[in-house]
């Protein structure tokens, strides 16, 4: 666990009591913090009379000062925090992003690129578009895991009883591999295969490739196979991580389109939507 860059996304509504709890997460050692105070801008509102070029484009007269306002808002927040990683004696660095929604998850991504994972602060996760934005970036133009629901780095990185969500799909084993190092020094490392398929590619025992693999690393590892009996397998697998005390849900995001998800709901979709457990997503 040495050597590792944790990226945490907040906006300008964290509180210095929030920052501070999660500067005493921090590891003793072998963890770089990285703070990113996220901000979304007011789309820019102008409209003109007639046909351009011959119309007067017009620009609401507050649009201005609450463009202004945001930026300093977002700015400000970004000086407190590092006053109190440099009060805490923390090897650390913030930056902050403030522009319009849809350029948001470029800035979200260019940031978190070069980061091991990245924890979302619970007020980001509130605001949904800024969450979107936030999510997507680093899932879908980063190779970083994305942590939800997390109640600090130690309880990330030194999670003690985990659980794979396996599939066999190519995000989740992108997870598993971006998860190796909190799989590799956990207590016990549950596999959970939800309606496991004997004629797939895994055989008669889904799961147990993923399982020996495993403890070539040193890991003590359960396989658990599970009928959905009906239920949506988000809801399967919340279930499964209540009943055996898991402290960390690992898995794949976004095995199916975002259209579709958004739409048609899906996995990727109640485990972003629910609060009770902590989850770490790769896609």
């Amino acid at each position: 666990m040495d050597r590792l860059t944790a990226l945490i996304v907040v906006d300008a509504t964290c509180d210095d009591d929030r920052i501070r709890h999660y500067i005493s997460s921090v590891p003793a050692r072998g963890v770089h913090l990285s703070i990113l105070v996220v901000g979304t801008a007011p789309s820019l509102p102008m409209w003109a009379y007639g046909s351009a070029p011959y119309g007067p484009i017009i620009f609401p007269e507050n649009w201005h000062e609450a463009y202004q306002a945001g930026g300093k808002d977002v700015a400000d927040r970004a000086d407190a925090i590092e006053k109190l990683l440099q009060t805490a004696g923390i090897a650390g660095d913030v930056t902050s992003a403030y522009c319009e929604a849809p350029m948001l998850n470029d800035q979200v991504a260019a940031r978190a690129a070069l980061c091991d994972f990245v924890l979302l602060d619970p007020a980001v996760s509130d605001a949904s578009l800024t969450f979107q934005q936030a999510i997507e970036g680093i899932l879908f133009k980063t190779p970083v895991p994305v942590a939800l629901n997390a109640a600090g780095i130690d309880e990330l990185v030194h999670a003690k009883r985990p659980m794979l969500a396996w599939d066999g799909s190519l995000p989740a084993l992108r997870a598993l591999h971006r998860a190796l190092p909190i799989l590799r020094q956990a207590d016990q490392v549950t596999i959970l295969v939800v309606d496991p398929n004997p004629d797939g590619p895994e055989g008669q025992n889904p799961g147990s490739d993923v399982a020996t693999w495993l403890t070539r690393h040193g890991c003590t590892v359960t396989v658990q196979q599970s009928p959905s009996a009906g239920q949506d397998i988000g809801t399967c697998i919340l279930s499964r991580a209540s009943e055996i005390g898991a402290d960390l849900i690992v898995m794949g995001a976004y095995v199916h389109s975002r259209a579709r998800q958004r739409i048609l709901g899906g996995t990727t979709q109640i485990m972003v939507n629910q609060k009770d457990h902590a989850v770490l997503l790769a896609h």
